[in-house]
């Protein structure tokens, strides 16, 4: 087994804590946090709360990808749903934000779901939020030869490519 990482190495800035209320698209919401309070980058550190309706997808079988999978059609849960656990980063992609947001929910019967939320799909009923500011890295989402897919790409100020562990 190998192992190969690209990283960067930074430290945690301001912390934003915040409850996004009834309407916000959970994404636009974490997006808006990071504009107002001048962050580029940041982790999501918890991410809690209720959704309206929600939008995602997430990874099915696909022996024509490079890697094999692809992402499935766009998922639609009515509501109302429980947000069990959000996580991700919020990053840089032509010359706005693109978040990479995951998150798991329950229906009112108990059944869980999620996978990769989709912007303007995620209206909460309220969502309570804590955002780290990353300081010295750059989160970038950009596309990668290696998959064919869109991914995160952490940079380190002062640096033109990743660090890299290949072993």
């Amino acid at each position: 087994m190998s192992v190969r990482v690209n990283y960067g190495i930074g430290s945690f800035g301001k912390v934003v804590s915040a409850r996004l209320l009834m309407g916000t698209d959970i994404i636009e919401g974490m997006e808006a946090l990071c504009e107002e309070n001048h962050i580029e980058s940041a982790t999501i550190v918890s991410c809690i709360g209720s959704l309206q309706k929600s939008s995602f997808v997430y990874l099915v079988p696909d022996e024509t990808s490079q890697i094999n999978v692809s992402f499935s059609d766009v998922i639609k849960k009515e509501g109302p749903l429980e947000l069990i656990q959000g996580s991700g980063v919020v990053c840089k992609r032509d010359g706005g934000y693109e978040t990479h947001f995951h998150g798991s929910m329950s229906d009112q019967w108990g059944i869980v779901s999620g996978g990769h939320l989709m912007k303007r799909g995620n209206p909460v009923i309220t969502a309570d939020i804590v955002l780290a500011e990353v300081q010295g890295i750059q989160h970038f989402r950009k596309f990668d030869e290696e998959t064919g897919h869109v991914q995160f790409y952490p940079l380190e100020h002062g640096l033109q490519q990743p660090r890299k562990i290949e072993k």
